[in-house]
């Protein structure tokens, strides 16, 4: 029995990267996973190669972070599965090379729904939760490019 047995996670940008690998040691440690991500297909083969291990139990949701109401269906799912949501791990993000120079709003309005307004769809469906039960760890991932602006980071 790992550390986490009986708690449950959500890790949002879980189908590669940083957000796989924290999704991995969350299951290996006992915790059960709600995958969330648009990469389905991706989700699904880690769902079955984490359920496989045997440790914590494992389930993907295919979840727009832009979307809101997919952000609130997926912590609805997470919550019929496992009853309630321990942790929560914002991960997803986007970096796409819209400089301001460049005039792409299209790319600037993608990163600001996936990087911030999903960061705050996540924390607002879990939080009543978590607080209500006075419990729960709310993580949020960012880039270097949070804290330093590049020529071609400067959204």
């Amino acid at each position: 029995m790992g550390p986490l047995q009986g708690k449950t996670a959500v890790v949002t940008g879980a189908s590669s990267g940083i957000g796989a690998a924290i999704a991995k040691e969350l299951a290996a440690e006992g915790a059960n996973v709600v995958l969330a991500a648009r990469r389905i297909d991706r989700l699904h083969e880690m769902e079955q190669e984490m359920n496989r291990q045997g440790r914590g139990k494992v389930f993907a949701v295919r979840t727009d972070m832009a979307n809101r109401e997919e952000v609130e269906e997926m912590v609805k799912k997470a919550m019929e599965t496992f009853g309630h949501v321990d942790i929560f791990v914002n991960n997803a993000g986007q970096m796409l090379s819209g400089t301001v120079r460049s005039g792409n709003v299209e790319e600037w309005e993608q990163m600001i729904d996936v990087n911030i307004k999903g960061v705050l769809y996540g924390i607002n469906a879990v939080l009543p939760s978590m607080l209500d039960r006075s419990t729960g760890h709310i993580i949020n991932i960012a880039s270097v490019s949070g804290f330093e602006v590049t020529k071609r980071s400067t959204v």
